[in-house]
């Protein structure tokens, strides 16, 4: 990111994206404790035990109220500090690594959510993100119009293979800019509008890393994820219909069918994961 576009303020606890700057300091929201201590407006997401999401809805110059989301993180766990350092890394705050994974994204035209603040006192972070136009997640976009019950949607077919070529797009993109998820699920996937779906916007960016070439393991793991996601929706033509996309942006080689093989295996794992801690 530009150091341009960033303002660091509150003694050097928050950094936030210039053009958002003066909303939140006219909603009294320019250091890190109001953030922090913000109940939110609503609550987004259930909260676990690593971090909670709401939404905050502030107020504009022009009187309106604009959605925005806020996720705080609390300290890394014993956990988190062993895996960086087996990594021979030192254990990120989840949300500094969500606001650069915001920014990346931006810089290289991947639709996520745009990046507003983030902040870290002590152990405990915060990250601030612009409210994501959408009408429902791709997941339940699925499950509505091709799921049990939905007696196969023909109308939605055109819709669906242009949704399955525009995330053949967006995950390709991803992985030819060495950029994996970790959480590649359709339900992180927002759908913008009812009828067709599109356009999709990519969340939950606070696991996203990035090499200078993609390993196999994280490709298999990401499309992995998303196979398990998807699978009761898509038919075997869909599933060629994403690999000619895919193969066409982030090329796989001659070791497609390996590859393939790898990722019904690690879709399989996943399943017997979620069954049996009932996820």
């Amino acid at each position: 990111m530009s150091d341009s576009k960033i303002a660091v303020i509150d003694g050097g606890r928050l950094e936030v994206n210039r053009a958002f700057l003066p909303l939140l300091e006219s909603n009294g929201l320019a250091t890190f404790k109001a953030l922090m201590s913000h109940p939110g407006h609503a609550v987004a997401k259930c909260a676990i035990k690593e971090r909670n999401t709401v939404r905050l809805d502030l107020d504009t110059e022009s009187g309106e109220k604009r959605p925005f989301f806020l996720k705080r993180y609390a300290p890394p766990t014993v956990r988190d500090r062993l895996k960086a350092y087996l990594r021979l890394k030192r254990p990120a705050p989840g949300a500094r690594q969500e606001w650069h994974a915001m920014w990346t994204f931006l810089h290289v035209g991947l639709p996520g959510p745009v990046p507003v603040a983030w902040g870290q006192d002590g152990g405990s972070s915060l990250v601030l993100s612009e409210g994501v136009s959408h009408v429902m997640r791709l997941s339940e976009w699925a499950e509505r119009n091709f799921g049990e019950g939905s007696h196969g949607n023909t109308q939605a077919l055109a819709a669906k293979h242009k949704i399955i070529e525009e995330v053949a797009n967006i995950v390709g993109r991803m992985h030819s800019k060495g950029l994996h998820h970790q959480d590649l699920y359709l339900c992180h996937f927002l759908c913008g509008s009812e009828q067709n779906g599109l356009p999709l916007t990519l969340i939950d960016l606070q696991r996203v890393e990035r090499s200078r070439r993609l390993s196999r393991r994280w490709q298999v793991k990401d499309l992995a994820q998303l196979h398990f996601s998807s699978a009761q929706y898509i038919t075997r033509q869909d599933i060629r219909r994403f690999w000619k996309v895919y193969n066409s942006i982030y090329h796989t080689g001659r070791r497609k069918m390996p590859l393939w093989y790898s990722i019904l295996r690690k879709s399989e794992r996943i399943r017997r994961h979620t069954l049996k801690h009932r996820l």
